[in-house]
């Protein structure tokens, strides 16, 4: 019954594109396999958060290897960008100081889970300080994070086209330059919040 929540919940990853849908598909694939109780309902365990995590992480294993891709992105948000809806030509991922493009983008999809659950203490730690020039460290991120990340923040986090993401020599940004990310030592992190 699992590998069949699991291959519907890989389905839905592509067919629909957009990352509020792949929200939605998670939230129904989970809400499914926490209903699937067993015989006996005395027998039934809740989860705890360490047992959530480790299915959380299987389910996302499957994903990754779904139809190959070992990413983790659906085929659609894999593709590389060769023209904008504006018919203009995007900067070189080089330019940006992007050298790992499936992991910047797996980075993205991290982003987005994390501020769609509104965690603030795991966002925290994706964060490059000092951000914005007034928030020093991670406390005061925690303090100025409803600040931050406001609705227009969030929104243009939650709709970004994997595709299509602009970039320049200061790295890479979501919609109307709310967020700009940048690849720091081996990783990601977030650069600039412009709430």
């Amino acid at each position: 019954m699992i590998f069949l929540l699991v291959a519907f919940y890989l389905y839905l990853i592509y067919k629909f594109n957009r990352m509020k849908k792949h929200f939605l598909s998670f939230t129904v694939l989970i809400s499914l396999i926490s209903c699937n109780s067993p015989e006996n309902p005395s027998s039934q365990k809740i989860l705890s958060a360490e047992d959530s995590t480790i299915l959380i992480k299987d389910t996302i294993s499957a994903a990754r290897s779904y139809k190959g891709i070992g990413s983790g992105l659906t085929l659609e948000e894999m593709k590389d960008d060769s023209i904008f809806v504006d018919g203009s030509i995007p900067t070189s991922w080089e330019v940006a100081g992007i050298t790992d493009v499936k992991g910047f983008k797996l980075f993205l999809k991290n982003v987005q889970l994390l501020v769609f659950n509104n965690d603030k203490e795991q966002l925290s730690t994706l964060i490059r300080y000092p951000l914005n020039r007034s928030i020093k460290n991670e406390r005061d991120f925690l303090k100025n994070f409803d600040r931050l990340f406001t609705k227009d923040v969030k929104l243009s986090i939650a709709n970004i086209n994997f595709s299509q993401v602009f970039r320049n020599s200061k790295g890479a940004m979501t919609e109307g330059g709310r967020v700009w990310v940048a690849q720091v030592d081996d990783g990601f992190k977030i650069i600039a919040i412009n709430s």
